[in-house]
């Protein structure tokens, strides 16, 4: 099983990439690489590391402790609970404590969220939603009440948060107060814009007017439907694109690759109107919002031309021989790794198999 092949591991991060290796000599050369990045290997995020100081603080009550305005948090949700996560989710989750030792780590599920949220903190039809959109829902009301980060279970922690996000957050001579990652394949300009801003992985100073703003047009949409399973989308008219709150909104950006995503990507497309239609969250996106490329980062293991978004190709490269290049490049410039459902449930299903 994956937790004894990870004895003599110093670090979760570490032990993970070591239970898809089948050469125990990739853990020496991760463990060196993760330390001391070999030179000349120039990183793809950047972060004002000047203060990581709290700012003001003041007791939030559901939390029971003092949380400054950018509290180090990260927060993250499993339906079922944080005791019925398989394997390879208790490992990443390990990555994040492992990586960031003065953070609290917050895993939120269906019988505890309302310790931390209340009821119309969340969708009117939130017990009822398909999963999903549950955790789009809380991410968004937790990051809007109380600031932190948020990171899926299916991501791999590589870098300390504060290393690539979170010291920017959380400065106080720092305009950017909110932060993620863009994918920008699905840009608007293809491979070149920013206007797909990711969800796996957020971060916000609490009570940031776009996170604000963001969760009560998500909340909006959701309250004015009668349903929220999964088969809504196509049987409680109208979806997305023909709601009125999205009229005038080009929402073309979702659908691509043979896939039409507007209806299941809401948040994407609340994103897109805050920014379409409200000049001063337009502004907030270019000037003070830190965003890091996916593409080059947490998702360039998924899009290197041998695996192309192929599940099964990225197990194989995941658990094959070791490539330096390819090890060399993780370990250097991405501060995390993004699983994808398809990915991720491969390796829930049978994550022993694939060692």
């Amino acid at each position: 099983m994956l937790r004894s092949r990870r004895v003599g591991c110093q670090t979760a991060a570490l032990g993970v990439l070591f239970a898809f290796s089948q050469d125990g000599a990739f853990v020496s050369r991760v463990r060196s690489l993760v330390s001391h990045p070999p030179p000349g290997h120039g990183r793809l995020w950047h972060a004002d590391r000047s203060d990581r100081g709290g700012r003001c603080r003041r007791c939030l009550g559901s939390l029971g402790e003092e949380v400054s305005e950018a509290p180090r948090i990260a927060w993250s949700f499993w339906d079922k609970g944080k005791d019925n996560l398989p394997e390879f989710r208790r490992l990443c989750m390990e990555t994040w404590a492992t990586q960031n030792p003065g953070w609290r780590i917050k895993m939120l599920d269906q019988r505890n969220v309302h310790e931390y949220l209340d009821p119309n903190e969340l969708p009117r039809l939130w017990p009822e939603m398909y999963v999903p959109w549950q955790a789009d829902a809380v991410r968004l009301a937790l990051l809007a009440k109380y600031g932190g980060l948020w990171i899926d279970a299916s991501t791999i922690c590589l870098r300390p948060f504060d290393e690539w996000m979170y010291s920017t957050i959380a400065s106080e001579k720092a305009a950017e107060g909110i932060g993620a990652f863009y994918f920008s394949a699905w840009g608007c300009e293809m491979h070149k814009s920013k206007e797909f801003v990711e969800n796996w992985v957020m971060a916000a100073r609490r009570q940031h007017p776009m996170m604000v703003a963001w969760k009560a047009l998500f909340n909006g949409y959701w309250d004015s439907k009668t349903r929220a399973d999964a088969m809504s989308m196509f049987l409680d008219p109208p979806g997305v694109p023909d709601h009125p709150l999205f009229q005038g909104v080009d929402l073309d950006h979702l659908k691509r690759f043979g896939q039409d995503l507007r209806n299941y990507l809401l948040m994407h497309a609340a994103f897109k109107k805050l920014i379409d239609q409200y000049p001063e969250f337009r502004r907030i996106w270019e000037e003070e919002m830190v965003l890091i490329r996916a593409d080059d980062t947490a998702f360039w293991h998924m899009e290197e031309p041998d695996v192309k978004w192929d599940p099964q190709a990225a197990l194989r490269k995941w658990r094959g021989p070791v490539d330096s290049a390819w090890l060399d490049y993780v370990v250097s410039s991405c501060p995390v790794l993004k699983f994808t459902r398809d990915t991720a449930t491969l390796l829930d299903q049978d994550p022993g198999g694939l060692c």
